[in-house]
């Protein structure tokens, strides 16, 4: 069980943004291209955020989307939701931006119309592009997702190893077991 004690995500600084400014994703390292990833959709939170130069402050709502009181101007709605593949990792994306918090709710449409066909599983987006978006007398850049697959969580999101390997969810048997293991996939073959 995690505490969420402090303000910043997943405890390892990994972090992804997206800039619709630039149209473009970054992390700690610089400006990266978005690969396919598995989306913690079961752990995602919504709350108030602020954010500014030397400020990163997130008051998590007590339920997902149960939007309280807002504590100050300052603060506006967000997310805080983990991503994870093999090239980066576990990584937060939170934002509190029209455009991201646009583009997050889409894909929550998507995970919510699969989910219950997909038990004990979560979805693998990939990026599709951005999409320009008018926001009261503004644009901004809606990041766009797509649910391609889904999988056994990873072992890297289940707090167990750090390790690159998909973890299996245990299967009801109503046979008998094969007398040979079944082969193992590795992240490449997840991704395909």
């Amino acid at each position: 069980m995690n505490l969420n004690l402090s303000n910043s995500g997943g405890g390892n600084g990994n972090y992804i943004r997206f800039s619709p400014q630039a149209n473009a994703w970054s992390n700690q390292d610089g400006e990266f291209t978005f690969e396919k990833s598995v989306f913690d959709y079961e752990n995602l939170e919504t709350g108030w955020m602020h954010i500014a130069t030397g400020i990163f402050e997130f008051l998590p709502d007590n339920g997902l989307g149960q939007k309280g009181a807002q504590p100050t101007p300052d603060h506006k709605r967000g997310f805080r939701a983990t991503f994870y593949n093999k090239t980066m990792g576990v990584a937060e994306f939170s934002a509190n931006g029209a455009g991201a918090n646009m583009g997050l709710e889409a894909l929550w449409k998507q995970v919510q119309a699969q989910a219950s066909a997909n038990p004990n599983k979560l979805p693998v987006v990939e990026y599709k592009g951005s999409r320009p978006e008018k926001v009261g007398k503004g644009t901004t850049r809606v990041p766009l997702f797509e649910v391609v697959s889904w999988v056994a969580r990873p072992a890297a999101l289940s707090g167990a190893s750090a390790s690159d390997e998909f973890v299996e969810q245990p299967k009801p048997v109503a046979k008998p077991a094969p007398s040979k293991p079944a082969p193992s996939m590795n992240d490449d073959e997840m991704f395909s």
